[in-house]
């Protein structure tokens, strides 16, 4: 990381910051949470084998507004145990002593290693709370027929302080997460004298630091300022800097709510692909996104409209951007029924991090653009089936302005860096036209079984490129929950439609892939649980992205103790 602009960027905020904490109270006692962990900890991969919960049978279900996003699906076993494969260590509600911290280890096949720590203190009596979150997952190599390196690591810890009063209250958080990686997926025509030496390793870095302040009876319902600097191996960096504030509706005569954003956003990158210039990028993004809600007897409305300005700075251009966001609920059977339908767009500004965090595998010679979707109509039904039965179900039309899409990139065949030999991807943007359908279902089989659905399917019109590349037109994840006594366990399916990439400029496919894993623990004592879990099941050898295979049936057992 570049420390000059680091500190440079930490002054600002800290100056930010500064004024923001000065118009704070005393704050009364955070109250201790029953939480059942699955941490906080990010995966490189897509997290699509979650622990799930069921609503208990005698409650009732609160609606929800549904809301979908295309992504880039990413896969379920990747060959790094991250935080799919998070102990589930339940913190009870109903115990006589209540345990808020735990510390879990466990190791298993390839060299894979987990640990996961959660501290937290009882609140002092003057309201004051902290708490510590440290995390490791690692894997020793272990992907079979790989020429280099393969192993991965990621590690990140978190601390917070907090403060609670009676009319306002704060948060303030620091987080690292560190993620090790290798660009180990070599083209298969690379020769070996390319690679014979080569150090194949990427190393990202990333540091957050966020305060939130909220209030009760003030104009003022939350301010939310943070910075994150984000670095790699290659001297790439970028800061960002976001404030947030929320004003209530006492400001407008009781109608209508008000959100203000701002993002400032710089950073650059020692080279370009193909080019040994040094790219920057920064950009400026500011709004306001007044907010108006309706309820009677017979619907429910949601509407905002968020005005918004998209500077480029670099390439000095500019955009005015209209953000509406209005949602209309019609009960047509009460309880049972929910017709929902209406419109929403955003504003979605990609950074080095987020590009990163999707597929750590991009070379570090991004083009960082700004996606903007003017357009998404949607209608849907969701509800009960039966008391202890929830489904949703929504059909949309979307329409993104320089959406995101990952592309493999060419190979060099003359003096290769790291990441120029068929092993990297980088990030085009195209306007995107989609068509989805998606739908969930979760229920209770029987008292000590319960389970759920979901699947999505999506068809893409692209502009400019040929395909929507490495985008799924179908997806589908299922679980089964089973409790008894003292033993827990979720077995999990997930299927990932094949893909198309552009390779040697052609176009591939990368196949699909049916995924199971199996999450258990045992109860030795109130404190004492026992894991194990075993992941990729059916052992395929499948590709997360083009020339990138996964570990095969993988087993990870370990130790959790409550305190």
């Amino acid at each position: 990381m570049n420390f000059k602009k680091s500190k440079k960027w930490m002054t600002c905020f800290a100056v930010l910051l500064g004024l923001n904490l000065s118009a704070q109270q005393e704050q009364p006692e955070i109250k201790k949470e029953d939480v059942v962990v699955e941490f906080s900890f990010n995966p490189t991969l897509s997290n699509v084998f979650k622990l799930k919960s069921i609503p208990n049978p005698t409650e009732e279900f609160p609606k929800k507004t549904v809301q979908y996003q295309i992504n880039s699906k990413e896969v379920a076993s990747d060959f790094v145990p991250v935080a799919k494969k998070a102990v589930y260590v339940p913190i009870e509600k109903d115990q006589a002593k209540q345990y808020s911290s735990y510390v879990y280890g466990a190791y298993g096949l390839y060299g894979n290693g987990e640990f996961e720590l959660m501290f937290r203190p009882e609140a002092s009596r003057s309201g004051y709370q902290y708490g510590i979150d440290l995390s490791s997952y690692n894997a020793q190599n272990g992907i079979d027929d790989e020429r280099v390196a393969n192993g991965q690591w990621n590690a990140g810890a978190e601390l917070f302080l907090s403060k609670q009063n009676r009319y306002s209250d704060w948060i303030a958080r620091v987080n690292y997460q560190r993620n090790q990686t290798h660009w180990y997926g070599l083209d298969a025509n690379v020769p070996e004298t390319n690679y014979q030496q080569a150090d194949v390793q990427q190393l990202y870095n990333k540091v957050d630091v966020s305060v939130e302040m909220s209030y009760q009876k003030a104009i003022v319902e939350s301010i939310r300022p943070s910075i994150q600097l984000f670095s790699d191996a290659f001297d790439s960096s970028e800061a960002n800097i976001q404030i947030a504030t929320s004003f209530n509706k006492s400001m407008l005569a009781d109608l209508i709510a008000l959100d203000v954003d701002f993002q400032y956003l710089n950073g650059s990158f020692e080279q370009g692909y193909s080019s040994p210039q040094v790219v920057n990028y920064s950009f400026i993004n500011a709004g306001i996104t007044p907010k108006y809600n309706y309820q009677s007897d017979y619907f429910q409305l949601s509407a905002a409209l968020g005005l918004f300005v998209n500077l480029d700075q670099e390439a000095s251009k500019s955009n005015f951007v209209f953000l509406p966001k209005v949602q209309i609920d019609f009960p047509l059977v009460d309880e049972i029924m929910v017709l929902h339908g209406g419109i929403r767009s955003q504003l979605n500004q990609h950074t080095y991090a987020s590009l990163s965090k999707e597929n750590p595998w991009i070379s570090p010679t991004q083009n960082i653009q700004t996606t903007r979707v003017p357009v998404d109509v949607f209608v849907g039904l969701d509800g009960k089936l039966t008391k202890t039965t929830t489904y949703a179900a929504e059909v949309s039309y979307q329409q993104a302005k320089d959406y995101r899409l990952f592309v493999n990139n060419t190979v060099v065949l003359s003096n290769p860096k790291a990441y120029e030999m068929g092993n990297s991807f980088t990030a085009l943007y195209d306007d995107l036209s989609v068509f989805s359908f998606k739908g969930s279902v979760e229920t209770n089989f029987v008292e000590k079984v319960t389970g759920g659905l979901s699947a999505a399917f999506n068809s893409y019109q692209t502009d400019q490129q040929d395909e929507a590349w490495n985008l799924p037109s179908f997806e589908l994840e299922t679980y089964v929950n089973y409790t008894y006594q003292k033993f827990f366990s979720q077995l999990g399916i997930n299927y990932i439609g094949a893909r198309k990439d552009f390779v040697n400029a052609a176009t591939t496919t990368v196949d699909g892939f049916l995924d199971l894993n199996l999450k258990s623990n045992y109860a030795i004592s109130n404190r004492f649980h026992v894991h194990l879990n075993l992941y990729n099941l059916f052992n395929n050898q499948y590709q997360s992205y083009q020339n990138y295979q996964v570990q095969g049936l993988q087993a990870v057992g370990g130790l959790s103790y409550k305190f």
